[in-house]
């Protein structure tokens, strides 16, 4: 029911005809104004300081974006944490946990996805994301739950921190940060130009005029002549920001099964059974045929999509006999990966011999030397 619900309003706010699509794309459109007015109204009032914003004692690194969906924030978070331990900081990530376990007191409640020397907190009970960094940071303290001010207040007493990263901050006005960086999908900046609910912007498009840096995602991905015109439009809006460019560097497949690493000319010229339920699945595939991948079938999931072992065997039978001969590789994200770890264990029946996750790093290939500059210079 949830998937034909998030199908039927995709349909509707990418424009697909007929009268009922027509009808709530016009609701749609009416409620994303009154949304617009709220937003306004909550901005002006941080602004004008009638809410005051929230000092903590230490250095605050937001990482956040102007779309829902995949645009990056997550590889972009693993990026700056390995950079400010490589410049000897200690370091907490901040995160709100979308999609975790439903806890009483959750409000409040704050939850150690790790303590910088192991994991404390499952998929299930972290979220997929804050799970995801943990295994990618190990030497990184996580945290997640809604107060981040007072998670940031915890984890400089807990853990002395001096350098707190907020995973997915842009909106969240109550703390002050010395650092607002925003992820650009450069496949898909803007959205469809519509605010929530009619389209996917979380602010309008005006308000990046506060962000210090612009971090430019799958910038490889998009014709040149695209690429300068996103970089005009944010010189345009914000003409003292810094704008780096980067890209989502695969590094290699590893089985889910075996723990197996394989380097990327493992995947060329095979046929592939691609699927996912990420914010951008269109990247991914788009990916995996750079690496020279056949993609003979896809499956696309919704965003943070619980998977269970019958979504398996959906894929299984789409695609058994090629399967059973070992002519079809199945292929999956990082962050799907996480998801799937409850139902491809050891002790459950396998529906796939093996499934293959694309490890992938972001790297700025354009800025690098000003990005660290500017981090160290409020560092």
């Amino acid at each position: 029911m949830r998937e034909k619900i998030i199908g039927f309003y995709l349909a509707c706010i990418n424009n697909e005809r007929g009268k009922i699509h027509s009808l709530f794309r016009s609701l749609f459109f009416i409620l994303s104004r009154f949304y617009y007015l709220a937003i306004k109204i909550r901005w002006l009032i941080y602004k004008l300081g009638v809410i005051p914003k929230t000092r903590i004692p230490c250095a605050v690194i937001s990482v956040g974006n102007i779309t829902w969906g995949g645009t990056g924030k997550t590889p972009a978070v693993i990026m700056i944490a390995k950079l400010l331990k490589e410049m000897g900081k200690r370091v907490t990530v901040l995160s709100r946990g979308y999609g975790r376990r439903k806890e009483k007191d959750k409000k409040n409640k704050i939850s150690i996805v790790s303590n910088g020397k192991r994991l404390i907190l499952s998929s299930r009970e972290a979220g997929d994301e804050p799970y995801l960094l943990s295994k990618n940071l190990p030497d990184v303290s996580i945290i997640v739950g809604k107060n981040r001010i007072n998670n940031g207040k915890y984890a400089i007493e807990r853990f002395a921190t001096e350098v707190v990263v907020l995973d997915d901050g842009f909106q969240y006005w109550s703390l002050n940060r010395d650092i607002d960086i925003v992820t650009i999908d450069c496949l898909d900046p803007y959205g469809n130009g519509y605010l929530i609910p009619r389209g996917s912007l979380r602010e309008p498009v005006s308000h990046l005029s506060r962000a210090d840096i612009f971090l430019l995602t799958r910038a490889n991905l998009v014709s040149r002549d695209d690429l300068h015109r996103i970089i005009s439009d944010l010189e345009r809006l914000n003409p003292h920001s810094t704008i780096l460019e980067s890209v989502h560097r695969p590094k290699y497949l590893q089985g889910s099964f075996s723990g197996e690493k394989k380097n990327l000319d493992f995947i060329k010229d095979r046929r592939v059974v691609a699927f996912s339920s990420i914010g951008n699945p269109y990247s991914f595939e788009k990916t995996l045929e750079g690496l020279g991948a056949k993609i003979v079938k896809i499956f696309q999931f919704p965003d943070h999509h619980d998977y269970q072992r019958n979504d398996l065997r959906e894929i299984e039978a789409a695609c058994r006999t090629d399967l059973e001969k070992g002519e079809v590789i199945a292929v999956t994200t990082e962050k799907d990966g996480v998801r799937l770890e409850r139902i491809i264990s050891p002790e459950a029946d396998r529906v796939f011999w093996e499934i293959w996750i694309l490890k992938v790093e972001l790297e700025i290939v354009r800025g690098k030397e000003e990005w660290q500059r500017k981090i160290e210079s409020y560092i």
